[in-house]
């Protein structure tokens, strides 16, 4: 086969809620929009397409005549039940034909026609070649589409099938009734399947199928030791059950070019959709989600969302996280799932804005994956550096809840000096159980490591050189880029440490004299600025990630986000106040809630 490729664009014309309209892919997709906006819209059209390319895989194109040509390809069965054929066609008009193109990194288009009511053709478009075996699609369109199809509960016996039926099982409506026998058929990946399930469900565990002859038919029996004890998979809850099989699929499409899922916020918890975010990252393929949760759109890179509106004549990507507010907006997003995490942990972790993006993303590179996935607390976001206001929602959520709860407060240090900085834990430390400020101004420094930084975009690169089909070399650059940034904002940072420390020293009514004051600040800043390492720690890390972005973009067309560079971090390149600070928070969502406050 040759090289696989991706998908780049998908253009539909009066396909079924689209007139006119285009969607561009990148590696991350998430779609998000209003009920009835066309995020199902596009799924489907990906669904048919999946099944057109496992025909083209295995049989030869025909001759297809249809009002306005003639073309080879194949037909696909639109009667089948993996594909849902009402409403075709845009407002229920049939008079003119429908079609969907998708565009392929090597420039090549696969094409679905739908010249009628019930008829559907695949049409490979390659112009420098006739596309007419199996052999010649596989070589041009390497471009395999996997997706978690319907699921549900599984049976309780599950009689072995032929090898066919179980792979069949994967792409419909039947992949639950099936399950054990598509392990039974498929065990090549069961280990990593395993591997993941232990990880991302603590206590629990799974075994390969196991044949058992004791009825008249012949069954397949799974089994789930919890705290060793064994149990069959059917007897196991039905999160259980549904998050074993979006694994299965997780696993068994880690080959594909491109990965389907359909709103898995229906059937999974917000712990487990924040896990299933962090799986599809490291899973290989680009990826495709339509979605309402919340949890996944705030767990998410602003620009890997995309804006659904069939109004509109083409998707609109996200490009700054300022633009989140009008996707929450049209979701009816509030408090109430944090509400109900805090009714079952009993246990509140404040931060700033949305700082738990990056720390979460910390905890799972460094194994801490029921930390990184918020499994024992709730996060609560607070606008600013502000204790007063989380001494004050601290009190209202433990009267609404009627109880004490335990409170960490996770805080940016800004420009404050150490002893501000020690007057505030003292005072957090009468109503917080844990309280940390960062040693550096915000927690976007944690990501200023040049190294991880250079691998991160060479990696993105890569995969843009992949797509474009181009050779693309990325030249090391990360380090200097930041230390020329670090030199244009020194004076800022002196003045801003300046004016925060007059202002605590007037406020404590401390007698200091200001040349005095100004002599003790700039020598601190000297001794701290002579270390390349320690001056990264100083300034603003969202205008350095910031002032990053724009040179990777203007010399590579590309750019990196926090997900990536730490992905790219090696066990060297975690800063070790990460490292301590998820430790400690490790250890608090141990502890009971002790305190009022």
């Amino acid at each position: 086969m040759g090289r696989a490729v991706q998908f780049t664009r998908v253009d539909f014309v009066r396909f079924k809620a689209f007139k006119s309209f285009r969607l561009t892919l990148d590696h991350f997709n998430i779609l998000v929009g209003p009920n009835n906006a066309g995020k199902s819209t596009v799924l489907s059209a990906f669904r048919i397409l999946a099944a057109g390319i496992r025909r083209a895989n295995q049989r030869k194109a025909q001759m297809l005549e249809y009002a306005g040509g003639a073309r080879f390809g194949h037909i696909i069965d639109l009667s089948a039940d993996t594909i849902a054929d009402e409403n075709i066609f845009y407002n229920y008009e049939d008079e003119e034909p429908a079609s969907v193109t998708f565009t392929l990194s090597n420039g090549n288009q696969l094409v679905l026609l739908f010249p009628e009511r019930g008829i559907c053709y695949l049409i490979a478009d390659d112009p420098s070649a006739q596309v007419l075996t199996p052999a010649v699609f596989r070589s041009r369109f390497n471009c395999s589409i996997g997706f978690v199809p319907i699921l549900g509960p599984v049976e309780q016996h599950e009689r072995v099938f032929e090898k066919e039926a179980a792979r069949a099982a994967l792409f419909n409506y039947r992949a639950a009734r099936n399950f054990r026998n598509i392990w039974h058929h498929y065990p090549e990946h069961f280990d990593r399947f395993r591997e993941l399930l232990r990880e991302t469900w603590p206590g629990m565990d799974i075994q390969p199928p196991e044949i058992d002859t004791s009825y008249e038919k012949t069954e397949l029996k799974m089994f789930c030791p919890e705290e060793r004890i064994p149990r069959e998979i059917f007897w196991a809850g039905f999160g259980f059950q549904v998050w074993c099989q979006m694994l299965t699929h997780l696993v068994q499409s880690a080959d594909v070019s491109l990965f389907l899922i359909d709103e898995p916020d229906i059937y999974l918890h917000s712990d487990l959709q924040r896990q299933l975010l962090t799986l599809l990252r490291n899973l290989g393929p680009d990826i495709l989600i339509a979605t309402h949760s919340t949890e996944i759109i705030a767990e998410a890179e602003a620009n890997d969302i995309v804006l659904i509106d069939k109004r509109k004549r083409s998707a609109r990507r996200i490009k700054d996280p300022s633009q989140l507010s009008e996707v929450f907006g049209f979701l009816g997003s509030n408090l109430n799932p944090t509400l109900t995490q805090l009714a079952k942990t009993r246990r509140a972790v404040f931060v700033e804005g949305k700082d738990f993006q990056v720390l979460g993303k910390f905890a799972r590179r460094l194994g801490l994956t029921e930390i990184g996935n918020r499994a024992h607390f709730a996060v609560v976001p607070v606008e600013g550096f502000s204790p007063d206001r989380i001494r004050s929602i601290k009190r209202g959520i433990e009267t609404t809840l009627g109880g004490r709860i335990g409170a960490a407060a996770i805080l940016d240090r800004d420009y404050r000096s150490d002893d501000e900085c020690e007057a505030i834990l003292e005072s957090c430390e009468e109503f917080c159980d844990l309280v940390v400020i960062h040693a550096c101004k915000e927690v976007e420094n944690f990501l200023l490591v040049p190294a991880a930084l250079d691998r991160a975009a060479s990696r993105k690169l890569e995969e843009r050189a992949r797509r474009v089909g181009k050779t693309l070399t990325y030249s090391p650059s990360a380090g200097t880029v930041l230390q020329s940034f670090a030199a244009s904002k020194k004076s800022y940072v002196v003045s801003q440490y300046l004016a925060k420390k007059r202002a605590f020293v007037r406020r404590g009514s401390i007698n200091v004299q200001e040349t005095t004051l100004n002599e003790q600040v700039l020598d601190e800043l000297e001794t701290a600025w002579a270390d390349e390492t320690r001056r990264l720690q100083l300034i603003p890390g969202k205008e350095a990630m910031s002032a990053l972005g724009r040179h990777l973009q203007e010399k590579y067309s590309t750019s990196v986000t926090p997900s990536l560079v730490i992905d790219c971090m090696r066990e060297e390149d975690v800063p070790l106040e990460v490292t301590d600070l998820l430790s400690r928070l490790a250890k608090f969502v141990k502890r009971e809630a002790r305190k009022t406050g």
